[in-house]
C-alpha cells in the first residue's frame, strides 16, 4: 500500500513528493557556533535568529523545523506568515551542557500535545542517537511511543537516528544501515540520519551506501548536513537521492555563513535563499518521492 493513503506528507513535500526541508532546531550547538563566529550568544540572540532565518527560508523550503526552547518565534513565522510551508515541531529533550556537545536525547510527551493543540503543525520530530557501541543501540522504547503518539495525533512522525563514532571507522557506513534497520521496523512516516560516509566518499559511494540505507529503512528518509563540508553537501544530497533518499532536512548548510556575516539578514536574503534554491533543484530532479515508497 504506498503512503498517499495515510498522513499528509504533502504539506511538507514539494509537488514532486521530494523533501527540502531546513531545520533551526539547534540548541547549544547553535549557541557554540555563535560564541565561535564572535556574535553573541544568550537565548535572546538565538531565538531572533531562527526567527528572521524562518522568515527569510520558509517562502521556498517545503518544510521548517523548529524547537520550543528558542524557536517559539520561528514556529510563529512559519504559521502565521508562510501558511502553505510546512511546520515540524521538534519534541525532544537535549541534555548538553551549555555550548555542547550532546550526551542524550529523550522524547517530551507533554510537548508532543502542545505542539499540536497549537495548531498548523504537519508533524513532529523526535533526534535519538544510534550507538554501535551499545547492546541497546537506541531509546526503542521513545522511538515506538513516539510514533505511535503521533499517529493518534493526527501528525507525521520524523525519526531522526543520528548514528555516533567517527566516520573514519570502516565499519560507520554498516552501523548506518543497521540504524536504518532498527529505527526503519517502527514505520516512523519519515526518517533522518546522516549523510552516507560522511560525504567523504564519492558520488558513487554516497549513492551506493545509501541504496543500502533504502533497503534497509523501507520509508521515505531524508539527510541532514551536520558534519559535511558545505560545499560538498549539495553534491552528496544528489548522490544520496539517487540512491534513494526522498531529499533533506538541513540546517548549517544552508544558515551557517550568516553567522559570520556582517549582516545576517542579508546574507540570508541572498547567500541563504541561493544555497536552498540549489538544494531544492537536486531534490525535485533527484529524490525518490515519499509516495514511492512502499508502507
Amino acid at each position: 500500500m504506498p503512503h498517499r493513503d495515510r498522513q499528509p506528507y504533502d504539506s511538507i513535500a514539494r509537488a514532486g513528493g521530494g523533501f527540502a526541508m531546513v531545520a533551526l532546531d539547534a540548541r547549544e550547538s547553535m549557541r557554540a557556533l555563535f560564541r565561535d563566529a564572535g556574535r553573541p550568544h544568550e537565548d535572546a540572540d538565538l531565538a531572533d535568529f531562527k526567527e528572521l532565518a524562518a522568515r527569510d527560508v520558509a517562502a521556498a523550503a517545503s518544510a521548517v523545523l523548529c524547537d520550543p526552547l528558542h524557536g517559539g518565534g520561528a514556529i510563529e513565522a512559519v504559521r502565521t506568515e508562510h501558511p502553505g510551508t510546512g511546520l515540524i515541531v521538534a519534541v525532544d529533550h537535549f541534555d548538553e551542557p551549555r555550548f555542547g556537545p550532546l550526551r542524550e536525547s529523550r522524547l517530551d510527551l507533554d510537548a508532543m500535545t502542545r505542539a499540536v493543540e497549537a495548531g498548523a503543525v504537519s508533524a513532529l520530530k523526535l533526534y535519538l542517537f544510534w550507538r554501535p557501541e551499545a547492546d541497546r543501540h537506541f531509546r526503542a522504547d521513545d522511538a515506538r511511543i513516539f510514533v505511535e503518539r503521533c499517529a493518534e495525533l493526527g501528525v507525521l512522525s520524523l525519526l531522526e537516528g543520528v548514528v555516533t563514532g567517527s566516520p573514519d571507522d570502516p565499519g560507520w557506513d554498516d552501523s548506518l544501515v543497521r540504524a536504518g534497520e532498527q529505527m526503519g521496523s517502527l514505520r516512523p512516516d519519515v526518517y533522518k540520519t546522516q549523510v552516507p560516509t560522511f560525504g567523504r566518499g564519492d558520488d558513487d559511494a554516497v549513492e551506493r551506501e545509501a541504496r543500502r540505507v533504502s533497503d534497509a529503512v523501507g520509508v521515505p528518509w531524508v539527510v541532514l548536513s551536520n558534519g559535511v563540508e558545505r560545499d560538498r553537501f549539495p553534491g552528496a544530497v544528489g548522490a544520496a537521492c539517487r540512491g534513494g533518499a526522498s531529499g533533506m532536512l538541513a540546517g548549517r548548510g544552508v544558515w551557517r555563513d550568516a553567522l559570520t556575516a556582517p549582516d545576517p539578514a542579508a546574507e540570508l536574503a541572498s547567500g541563504g535563499r541561493a544555497r536552498l534554491q540549489e538544494l531544492i533543484d537536486i531534490v525535485d530532479a533527484n529524490a525518490r518521492p515519499w509516495h514511492a515508497v512502499a508502507v
